[in-house]
């Protein structure tokens, strides 16, 4: 008797975009790469401090290279799983989590987000975008500004379904009160004035990414 588990999967990415993050603590900026599909199906990063964070948490060896540890992140937007491959010399781990399992339970009282047009042009990688605001419809000052760039065609509204599904489900909300996420690449995130994320550099080469794995029992 053989028992094959064993699944592979295709995912492209079109667009990958360096961000700049500016750190509150330590007065630094940290940078990432994520990647795009264009429905919005899939977001992808290989961010170096993912990876060395990991290694120092799974790998308990002191004379280990720690900075040899590479990792792929993978977050299927559309179904809510979370795929990591981590890798260290001959340390190998793979999972698949969905997000429902480790997204805490909300207390809040009321869901209802509200996104409008801001009416504000900013200018990032030299090109300008419109400035879109989100907020609460019980908390208006607490207000998320997002830049999107429409030349690069962005499924944002995918992107982030399954994260309010989620937390309406855990709240007790329906899904209507989910806000409508302008399309386009993210160029720039700010809260309050003060910037959370900005590009700094797009690459619109497409990737694909195939993830292979199998586990077989033969009897």
């Amino acid at each position: 008797m053989c028992q094959s588990y064993g699944q592979e999967k295709s995912i492209e990415i079109d667009y990958v975009v360096d961000y700049e993050i500016p750190s509150k603590r330590n007065s630094t900026v940290d940078t990432i790469s994520i990647g795009f599909n264009k429905d919005g199906k899939y977001i992808w990063t290989n961010h170096n401090a993912l990876a060395l964070s990991l290694a120092k948490s799974l790998v308990k060896n002191s004379s280990q290279d720690y900075s040899k540890a590479e990792s792929d992140l993978i977050l299927d937007t559309e179904e809510g799983i979370l795929t990591l491959i981590f890798k260290l010399d001959r340390n190998i781990i793979f999972f698949s989590l969905s997000l429902e399992t480790f997204l805490p339970n909300s207390n809040e009282e009321d869901l209802d987000l509200i996104t409008e047009d801001s009416g504000e042009i900013i200018t990032v990688l030299e090109k300008e975008i419109a400035v879109y605001n989100m907020f609460p419809s019980n908390k208006p000052e607490d207000v998320i500004s997002i830049a999107t760039d429409k030349a690069f065609n962005v499924n944002n509204n995918l992107i982030f379904k399954k994260f309010f599904e989620i937390a309406f489900k855990k709240s007790g909300f329906s899904d209507n009160s989910a806000p409508t996420i302008p399309s386009g690449l993210i160029m720039k995130i700010m809260e309050d004035g003060n910037t959370m994320i900005e590009a700094v550099k797009v690459d619109n080469t497409k990737k694909t990414i195939k993830i292979n794995y199998s586990f077989k029992i033969t009897e």
